[in-house]
């Protein structure tokens, strides 16, 4: 081990980690003025979602096009897959002990919670699209080969799942406003910067007080902070696979398991932060939509975008060539991941109320997710090969 390196690389995803969680809110307060007319549900599990899980995608990008190899390809599924997993047992456990400890605050009112109740509509709507998108990823992952067939069923899976919401959408409409109305109620409601100085707004890339002085968003300025924030970004993800990749060589294992723990873990900063801060305003199904919501994307469009752009460019991807971490471990990961999905909606939908007796015990399954990470990693014989 190198241990010099191992902590210049922990620094380095560190810094990697808040420039993302900076950019990332930057991203999705800018994303949620363009999507300000969507239904509360729709906007958490598609404008939200696709904002905090830029990072996944961005950093499956760089895996696959900087780092063009097979292990490249098996950092970038495990960045996405284990982002998923985080997403979907960390996520909602942090929800509900923070709720339960801090209670809701809503309309300014504090209220004291013992359990959150989300709508089993918006969990079963999102559930089995998030399902539906694993069996591809099974499916295809089960081949030797990957070519550009396979990213383009996992976009077609993220088309239906939108459809499926813009639909639903339509039917309940979003807040009753046509879109003038929307315009002007944007100006008052969304969220903007307060005054800063030009360099506190610098360091946290707050690009609204940057360039525009905090001024409430208009269309056009919005497209301006997302651009800025998604360069950024993918400046953040590229340093990311660096610290990742300069870790994996300190521990003397396969990037592979670095970036599923490592990559996940940073990248999944801005899920978490977004999921707390609705849960804390009492907008559970928001808070579950954007974690089932964010899964669907890192899937389906974390995945599936890199992987139809890569075929496309260099041609099908040889899982049978596999080096370090081995075929096997990703299609493990992926049984595991699906696993997760059924586990955690099956918490939501029996009983209903989800309390710290759940929460404790997504909190469990991810530490048994971890030491088995650990175990694969370094060979400790704790699980049976």
């Amino acid at each position: 081990m190198h241990l010099d390196q191992l902590l210049t690389s922990l620094a380095l995803i560190t810094v990697a980690g808040v420039v993302i969680m900076y950019a990332s809110d930057t991203f999705e307060s800018a994303s949620s003025y363009l999507g300000r007319n969507m239904a509360p549900g729709i906007k958490g599990a598609t404008i939200n979602a696709a904002g905090s899980s830029m990072p996944e995608l961005l950093t499956t990008t760089v895996f696959l096009f900087v780092y063009n190899d097979l292990d490249g390809f098996s950092a970038g599924v495990a960045t996405a897959a284990g982002s998923a997993v985080f997403n979907g047992l960390i996520i909602p456990a942090l929800c509900i002990f923070v709720v339960a400890i801090w209670g809701t605050k809503k309309d300014g009112v504090e209220t004291k919670v013992r359990y959150i109740e989300v709508d089993s509509r918006t969990v079963l709507r999102d559930g089995i699209w998030l399902v539906i998108s694993e069996v591809m990823l099974i499916v295809f992952l089960g081949d030797t080969t990957l070519t550009w067939v396979a990213g383009a069923f996992l976009l077609a899976c993220y088309v239906g799942y939108f459809t499926h919401l813009m639909i639903h959408n339509r039917r309940h409409g979003a807040n009753g406003q046509d879109e003038g109305q929307g315009e002007s109620a944007g100006d008052s409601d969304e969220i903007h910067s307060e005054p800063r100085s030009k360099l506190r707004s610098l360091l946290t890339f707050d690009f609204n007080s940057l360039f525009f002085g905090g001024r409430p968003y208009t269309t056009g300025s919005a497209w301006v902070v997302l651009s800025a924030a998604v360069l950024v970004l993918g400046a953040a993800c590229l340093l990311l696979a660096e610290a990742v990749i300069g870790s994996a060589h300190a521990l003397n294992i396969p990037t592979y398991f670095t970036a599923v723990v490592l990559a996940a873990a940073a990248t999944s900063v801005p899920d978490t932060v977004l999921s707390v801060k609705d849960a804390r305003n009492g907008l559970y199904d928001d808070a579950v939509s954007n974690a089932l919501g964010s899964n669907i994307f890192d899937i389906a469009v974390s995945l599936g975008l890199p992987l139809f752009a890569y075929s496309v460019v260099f041609g099908e991807v040889s899982l049978s060539a596999a080096t370090g971490a081995s075929a096997a471990d990703v299609q493990i990961l992926r049984i595991v991941l699906l696993w997760v999905t059924v586990t955690v909606i099956s918490l939501f939908l029996i009983g209903r109320k989800v309390g710290l007796g759940k929460a404790t015990l997504m909190l469990l399954i991810y530490i048994a997710w971890m030491t088995w990470i650990a175990d694969s990693a370094f060979d400790l014989g704790i699980f049976p090969s």
